[in-house]
């Protein structure tokens, strides 16, 4: 009897360290091997052996970048892998906000994010698909909040997907469009850096965003 590749392939996702390389390179683009030790915390040749199973389980692929390798996803296929699995594992019933609002890699998370995501949607702003990638339905909340969607340019990462928030566990907006948010909050003052990862909503940020979030332009 013929082996299921389906079995193979999530084997290779079966390992957290492998895991996390993927939702790396899915959430922020490529990266050398010694960037992703670094900011996974794992060692090198630990790390080299994770990236070899995933090279061979057509999930990763290397460039070469003068002397470095440089990783990134294997496709498109692999691109909407891990929007769908925060899908399929997101709970029935949300947890109560548990956590200070904070950054996952370059956009908002935590009761911010989470906020900001579900007000986008319910505005026709954003768009979620039944496998977790997100469309811009109409730029024009995202252009009050500072974002000009057509001026996002995603590169060799995901234009915007949902992020299952690991303290909410409820999507945030995840993706260059994600980091285009963040970012354009933090410029305008409205969301503040707070230590570390956290960011909090400055008086000037309680006062427009909500409007904003709408539509209506601050």
């Amino acid at each position: 009897m013929r082996a299921d590749p389906r079995v193979a392939l999530l084997k290779e996702l079966a390992h957290p360290l492998r895991l996390r390389v993927i939702d790396r390179l899915g959430h922020v683009g490529p990266a050398s091997v010694s960037a992703l030790a670094g900011e996974l915390g794992a060692s090198m040749p630990e790390l080299s052996n994770h990236l070899r199973r995933l090279r061979e389980a057509g999930l990763v692929r290397a460039r070469r970048d003068g002397r470095h390798a440089v990783y990134e996803l294997g496709g498109a296929e692999v691109d909407v892998l891990l929007p769908l699995l925060d899908r399929l594992t997101a709970p029935a019933e949300p947890r109560p906000a548990s956590a200070p609002s904070r950054t996952c890699y370059d956009h908002l998370a935590g009761p911010l994010g989470v906020r900001l995501y579900r007000e986008l949607t319910a505005a026709g702003a954003l768009h979620a698909g039944r496998d977790g990638t997100v469309e811009v339905a109409d730029p024009a909340p995202l252009a009050a909040l500072g974002v000009d969607t057509a001026a996002v340019d995603p590169g060799r990462r995901r234009l915007a997907f949902e992020c299952l928030d690991a303290t909410e566990q409820e999507p945030h907006l995840g993706g260059a469009l994600g980091a285009a948010l963040a970012a354009a909050l933090l410029d305008r003052g409205w969301v503040e850096r707070a230590g570390g990862r956290e960011v909090r909503l400055t008086e000037a940020g309680r006062d427009a965003l909500p409007d904003a979030a709408r539509g209506t332009r601050a």
